[in-house]
């Protein structure tokens, strides 16, 4: 028997068959599709398999996972109605983070560095959260990312919530409405944990975006230091005199009519 001959993974089987499924719209629109333990007995195997086909169509943009409604078809996933970042860049990287998969690397309260401390304008040495994440397009790692939050925001962010929704959905969700943000766009070289997370050789150019979200009240809640893999990801902006839209694009994943 050669190895075209050997019999394919049970989780890789039920993943061809939901994928196609996913693609020709047998799942009804706007609801989620079956549960584990439905699957699991359609199926005949463990739920552990179940969970791995659905990571496998997660990775492949297919699907998202979100805590508490499930799992649905990708063009299905939308913010919460009462998110208020409506429109402009923000609403495009609150889709761009439903579009995508994040590993939390780091979580923990502790003392603001000087450079969190000024953007997020507390004391330095004041309580502050610090997550570190690697988040991923279709299996390839795209941005590695260091956030800084005021340690009264940190249980809106838990880890279980920061793997299922954005960032800026989760302060949403806890009452925080993020009206506006500042953000720069520079250049970073790969030290040696960004180089392995995003799997590029130390020293690689990247694309750095720093960014602090505000309040309707002016109050900063988010300070964010993204590094961006160097050819899977960009910035895509429309320059007018009266102002147009920016976009974040992934590798291939912008639409057809913004491809030419």
């Amino acid at each position: 028997m050669t190895a075209s001959d050997a019999p394919l993974p049970r989780f890789h089987q039920v993943r061809l068959v939901l994928r196609e499924r996913l693609k020709t719209g047998v799942y009804e629109r706007g609801l989620p599709l079956p549960g584990e333990r439905q699957l699991a007995e359609e199926f005949g195997v463990a739920r552990v398999t179940i969970r791995s086909a659905l990571a496998r169509l997660e990775e492949e943009g297919l699907v998202v996972r979100l805590r508490g409604k499930g799992t649905l078809p990708a063009t299905q996933a939308e913010p919460p109605k009462h998110l208020r970042l409506r429109g402009g860049l923000l609403d495009n990287i609150v889709n761009m983070g439903l579009r995508t998969r994040v590993t939390v690397l780091e979580r923990r309260l502790l003392p603001a560095p000087s450079h969190a401390a000024e953007a997020l304008r507390v004391a330095p040495g004041s309580r502050v959260l610090k997550v570190v994440r690697v988040r991923k397009f279709k299996g390839q790692p795209i941005a590695y990312t260091e956030v800084f939050l005021p340690a009264d925001l940190a249980e809106a962010v838990d880890k279980p919530t920061l793997q299922d929704v954005p960032m800026l959905v989760a302060l949403e969700q806890h009452g925080v409405q993020v009206e506006s943000a500042e953000q720069t766009l520079g250049a970073a070289l790969a030290d040696l944990p960004v180089a392995e997370a995003l799997r590029v050789p130390p020293g690689t150019p990247l694309l750095r975006v720093a960014r602090v979200a505000f309040d309707r009240d002016g109050r900063p809640v988010q300070f964010l230091t993204g590094l961006y893999h160097p050819t899977r990801y960009e910035y895509h902006m429309q320059l007018s005199r009266v102002g147009g839209a920016t976009k974040v694009w992934i590798e291939n994943d912008r639409p057809p009519e913004a491809a030419g």
